[in-house]
């Protein structure tokens, strides 16, 4: 199927759940009572609404970003989380699923989303020098240690603790691969600073241009040169790696602190 097909269906869903939401409305103002049970079917239209919404939303800017191509695993996971996300909202509203569990789980697909992502932007860098292959792999163990040292926190009855050593090796393996993050991101800029020609669609993306018809004043022998901008799913990482490298620091003086 088509992206512009998608995009229609997703659209005509959104109508749908407007004309749901209307004619429950109306069944309700008719019979004179608004039950619980209308609420929870309410509830459900808006949420197909939303995660039409945001489906939709992220296809008009991976068409922009031209990322179905560059970051295909990572957009396939984020549709899968997306509907994994819509299960769980709507098990959580008819009560299928407590309250507390839903956060937990929402918890988790954010972990996995970032993961995702963390780990197809670091695969692009691979195969243009040896210190950031090596920097990469290194980056990889210690993303892995993270997320996994993340589950047990996530899943953690309220009220306990798994101990100021399980914190602080954790706050260590997300500062070390934080550090390796950012330290890969700039080695690779610096590939790219080094080789302009390089074609790169995330770090040095050359957004397509509109073809017009040129002005009699326009130079001949002066070439015209687009403005290469970083992806922003790259922004999105290195804001993330920035806060979880924060994060680290507060944890461990956090913990230090307590100590005295």
């Amino acid at each position: 199927m088509s992206l512009d097909k998608v995009k229609s269906l997703f659209l005509k869903s959104l109508i749908a759940c407007l004309v749901a939401a209307a004619g429950l409305a109306v069944v309700s103002v008719l019979i004179g009572s608004f039950n619980d049970v209308c609420i929870k079917a309410l509830a459900t239209i808006a949420l197909v609404a939303a995660h039409c919404l945001l489906s939709f939303g992220f296809i008009v800017n991976n068409e922009k970003q031209e990322t179905f191509d560059s970051l295909t695993f990572f957009s396939n996971a984020t549709f899968t989380i997306i509907v994994l996300s819509f299960i769980t909202s709507v098990f959580g509203v008819w009560g299928i699923l407590s309250g507390d569990l839903v956060g937990r789980l929402y918890a988790v697909y954010v972990i996995l989303l970032f993961a995702v992502l963390h780990g197809e932007i670091l695969a692009k860098s691979l195969g243009k020098q040896s210190s950031i292959d090596t920097i990469v792999r290194f980056n990889y163990v210690f993303m892995a240690i993270v997320v996994v040292m993340l589950m047990p926190v996530v899943f953690l009855p309220t009220g306990e603790s798994l101990g100021d050593i399980y914190y602080r090796f954790l706050a260590a393996a997300g500062i070390i691969d934080a550090t390796l993050t950012l330290v890969a991101i700039i080695l690779h800029k610096l590939y790219l600073h080094k080789h302009p020609q390089t074609n790169d669609a995330l770090f040095n993306f050359a957004p397509p241009t509109q073809v017009g018809v040129q002005s009699p004043q326009t130079l001949p022998h002066k070439p015209s040169t687009a403005r290469r901008i970083t992806n922003i799913f790259v922004i999105v990482l290195v804001c993330y790696v920035v806060f979880q490298l924060v994060v680290g620091l507060v944890v461990i003086v956090g913990l230090r602190g307590l100590k005295h």
